[in-house]
């Protein structure tokens, strides 16, 4: 028997050593402030910007801002593209 914390290191290991694209991806997603990053872990659940705003107890047009902010930084176009960079890095 393993401890839950001993499992699911384990667990993010071997996803690591699956997935080479999940480092380049965590590399990607530093570049974004600690309030990106939560915003980007939001837009990979499917939430919409009224969602986000209510969740993270922000306005709406700041969720807009930090979505903008992360296409730019990121170097992308669109939500979904900042959805799957969230989950190739593997975050939750």
């Amino acid at each position: 028997m393993l401890a839950p914390t001993v499992t699911r290191r384990l667990i993010d290991a071997f996803a690591d050593l699956r997935s080479p694209d999940a480092h380049a991806a965590r590399e990607r997603l530093a570049v974004l402030t600690g309030k990106e990053r939560q915003v980007a872990g939001a837009v990979a659940r499917g939430l919409a910007n009224n969602e986000i705003a209510r969740e993270l107890d922000m306005s709406e047009t700041t969720v807009k801002a930090h979505v903008s902010r992360s296409l730019a930084k990121l170097g992308l176009t669109n939500r979904v593209q900042i959805a799957l960079l969230v989950r190739d890095s593997g975050s939750r």
